[in-house]
């Protein structure tokens, strides 16, 4: 059969309606043209619909929506509890080396200065001569002037209403803006930091660190808990977590002030709290100032990101998110925005002021400089340069594929801490405050990463599109190809015959 024999006799017997009209004996040539037409016009309106389809399916696969079934608070972990008291310069080493002309007294001198450039209130215009700290010269600061954890957290805590004693054993320091604090169901620092980086750590805070957790937590951002995972105890899991909202699944804590004894920067005394992420290192927003004397519960509500399964074989630029481990870090083991966002930053700060900011002194060898009071400009120039769409392509931090955030409520009310003196539960000498954490509600409603159009709906989408503006099915397509085939190979044959 020639080429042309194979096309006539596919039009004769295909099932497709229209294309039995190109061949037909007594159509007239208007009425066969008239079908041709409206058989490319067909394959014009298939192809315009399916370039739409697949260019969705491609560049934005994602769409956002609200669980339709709400998930137990079990599910996700209690937040890190981060705290952050106001004293953090001991009265006795001040006036120790008070007007000593020593290089102590300077870094002294600028240390409180940076600590309490965050309070308006506080004159900080004066320069020092020295715009760099060393590294030793910051641990040493914070070792011998910050407010101890032990002095913190006198008092035995309550989880679940059970009572954890030795409670410094179960907190990580960290350090801020604001100085030394102090961190509750944060994830292990070797599991938040990669080996370099978390020796540092330790070394760092060798003097304010108790921590005593040395097993791998089993808990990350996209798969939660392992399903055999039941112990909730602060003291057996980490991070923990609680399955209600009753005064039996609380987390109380009595923490201490001892302002006698330190030097503030403004008249009044707080502990700073935040709550966030177990897996990141870094103080997050929603804040807290907590006054002393009085008693605050503060009630948490989850805000809670997950992805559909169907989208992890996606590439991140698609779904436009990482998975925690999808990206590597060069300090941190796992993958967040803020983690990365912090990296970025850490890395532009070196490079741009020469020297890397007072709270991540930690990270870097000795003989790195740590930025003093004079390069504070330089610093802020990189922070608000980070937010700009320069940085952020440089960064590449997209946001991570499931998200687990805190929003905080609270109501307050005078607690006698007279009474808690009397009876011996905090020492006489100190001030402090009570503080109660419990989510609001049981049970929380997630957002949910889908597919607009996943493989599956793709694929029926398709064969509707061609069923319905073709009248073919995938048996006709393989036809069709048969033929092609025959007809090319006819031609190619009768090419060499002659």
């Amino acid at each position: 059969m020639t080429e042309h024999s194979w096309f006539h006799d596919y039009c004769i017997k295909t099932t497709s309606h229209c294309m039995k009209y190109f061949v037909m004996k007594d159509r007239s040539p208007v009425e066969k043209l008239l079908w041709i037409l409206t058989f490319l016009c067909m394959i014009s309106i298939t192809f315009g619909a399916l370039k739409v389809l697949i260019y969705i399916w491609i560049d934005s696969p994602t769409i956002i929506s609200v669980e339709n079934t709400e998930s137990a608070i079990h599910d996700i972990p209690f937040p890190s509890i981060n705290i952050c008291p106001s004293d953090q310069m001991r009265k006795w080493v001040w006036e120790k080396h008070m007007n000593t002309n020593t290089s102590y007294w300077e870094y002294l001198q600028q240390y409180r200065k940076i600590l309490c450039s965050v309070d308006g209130n506080y004159d900080v215009s004066q320069n020092f001569s020295t715009n760099y700290f060393d590294k030793n010269s910051v641990a040493k600061l914070i070792n011998n002037c910050a407010i101890s954890c032990q002095e913190v957290f006198q008092s035995d805590a309550k989880w679940e209403n059970l009572t954890v004693s030795n409670f410094c054993q179960y907190i990580q320091p960290k350090i801020s803006v604001l100085g030394l604090c102090f961190s509750i169901n944060m994830l292990p620092s070797f599991q938040i930091f990669k080996n370099e980086y978390n020796q540092r750590y330790l070394d760092f805070f060798s003097k304010n660190n108790s921590f005593i957790f040395t097993e791998r937590s089993n808990w990350n951002l996209d798969d939660g808990y392992p399903r055999n995972s039941e112990n909730d105890l602060l003291v057996n899991i980490n991070p923990a977590r609680t399955s209600g909202v009753s005064y039996y699944h609380r987390f109380r804590l009595m923490i201490n002030m001892l302002d006698q004894e330190f030097l503030s920067c403004s008249s009044e005394n707080f502990f700073f709290i935040t709550l966030g992420n177990p897996a990141e290192y870094f103080l997050p927003d929603p804040r807290s100032f907590i006054a002393p004397d009085t008693y605050t519960k503060i009630q948490i509500t989850p805000f809670v990101k997950k992805m559909n399964s169907d989208l992890k074989w996606r590439s991140p630029e698609v779904r436009k998110c990482y998975l925690h481990n999808e990206r590597k870090l060069s300090i941190f083991e796992q993958y967040t925005q803020m983690n990365c966002n912090y990296e970025c930053v850490f890395n532009e700060t070196f490079t741009i002021c020469g020297c890397v900011s007072f709270e991540m002194a930690f990270l870097v060898p000795s003989g790195v400089n740590i930025c003093g009071l004079a390069k504070k400009d330089c610093m802020l120039k990189v922070q608000q340069a980070s937010y700009l769409p320069e940085m952020q392509l440089l960064c590449k931090c997209l946001p991570t594929c499931s998200i687990v955030e805190y929003e905080i409520t609270y109501a307050s009310h005078y607690d006698d801490w007279t009474y808690m003196k009397t009876t011996n539960l905090v020492k006489n000498n100190s001030r402090g405050a009570t503080i109660e954490f419990v989510f609001k509600k049981p049970y929380f409603t997630a957002y949910i990463s889908t597919s607009f159009v996943d493989l599956d709906s793709l694929i029926s989408n398709v064969g509707g599109l061609i069923s319905l503006c073709l009248g073919l099915n995938l048996i006709n397509l393989f036809e069709i190809l048969y033929i092609i085939v025959k007809m090319v190979s006819n031609y190619i044959v009768h090419m060499f015959d002659k």
